[in-house]
């Protein structure tokens, strides 16, 4: 299971909506006050990932917007500062554990609400300050909820048309030390997986799994995914509609049928599936994704 929850839930217009509307980062904060996802429940989720025969949850620990849906101490942009005041996923680490699910963290490279990788000019920061921060958190992240399974890196995109249009928002000022950061969590984490959401081929040393998103293993109908598959560990991200973060209006849901061949074909294709969910902003995961989870579920215990 993919999670994608934040702060653009209560938006409604998915997790890019920061960028896309162009909102300054001052008005973006102001979301933190309406948080309150007084219908989250940790164990809910993970009962639901069991039925459906999902071995490991993905969350996102921190988006592109920036805010971190964990008790971080290196910002206080973060969820616990919000009317909800709870740790997620702390909460949800707990329950995984409790069913032999793994967690993992999925961590944006980029950072648009931080002032060292968008506003250094304004803020005095250099590039350093932000590695800093990024390191900082993965360390935070495999250090402070047991077993992780997974670290899922996203936003490093040099071939992108984002990083040539606007690369104020998405272009790094300088290398993320790719060495170091993967380091960082097999060391501190040794059966963790690394995900670089780059599709670069062959592999960088450090990464363990090819990546691929809303696609198999060589296609590319979403434009930006590689035609060449590699031997060793596969995975593909897949939405159940249009949207990762939660975009009510967004009603384009795949049939249980096509999602369930796709897991098939995943399956053939020697490649895991991380199918999304966008939950809802009071933290409920929506009727209708919960709905086809189940549906799954109930198809793939008549083959237990």
């Amino acid at each position: 299971m993919f999670v994608h929850w934040g702060l653009y839930a209560l938006r409604g217009k998915g997790e890019w909506d920061m960028f896309e509307s162009r909102t300054p980062v001052a008005e973006y904060e102001q979301l933190m006050r309406r948080l309150e996802a007084d219908q989250f429940d940790a164990e809910r989720w993970a009962d639901l990932a069991q039925d459906a025969g999902q071995r490991y949850i993905t969350i996102t620990s921190r988006h592109h917007d920036g805010f971190s849906m964990y008790d971080t101490a290196l910002s206080d942009f973060k969820v616990t500062n919000t009317p909800f005041g709870r740790d997620p996923i702390a909460e949800l680490a707990e329950a995984c554990a409790k069913r032999g699910i793994k967690l993992g963290c999925y961590v944006s490279l980029i950072d648009w609400h931080h002032p060292a990788f968008r506003f250094r000019r304004e803020s005095g920061l250099a590039w350093d300050d932000y590695l800093g921060f990024l390191h900082g958190q993965v360390e935070e992240l495999c250090t402070r909820y047991g077993e992780i399974g997974q670290v899922w890196f996203d936003g490093d995109w040099p071939r992108s048309k984002w990083w040539r249009a606007h690369p104020d928002w998405f272009a790094p000022g300088g290398d993320y030390n790719y060495p170091a950061l993967y380091d960082l969590v097999h060391r501190l984490q040794p059966d963790a997986v690394v995900l670089n959401n780059r599709k670069d081929v062959p592999l960088p040393p450090g990464e363990d799994v090819q990546g691929f998103e809303n696609d198999l293993p060589g296609e590319n109908t979403a434009g930006f995914n590689t035609g060449t598959v590699l031997d060793g560990p596969k995975e593909t991200c897949l939405t159940m509609n249009k949207s990762w973060g939660y975009q009510p209006e967004d009603d384009a849901y795949r049939s249980t049928d096509d999602l369930l061949a796709v897991l098939k074909r995943a399956w053939a294709a020697g490649c895991n599936l991380l199918l999304n969910v966008g939950p809802q902003p009071d933290g409920r995961i929506p009727a209708r994704e919960e709905e086809i989870l189940r549906a799954i579920a109930a198809h793939l215990k008549r083959f237990d």
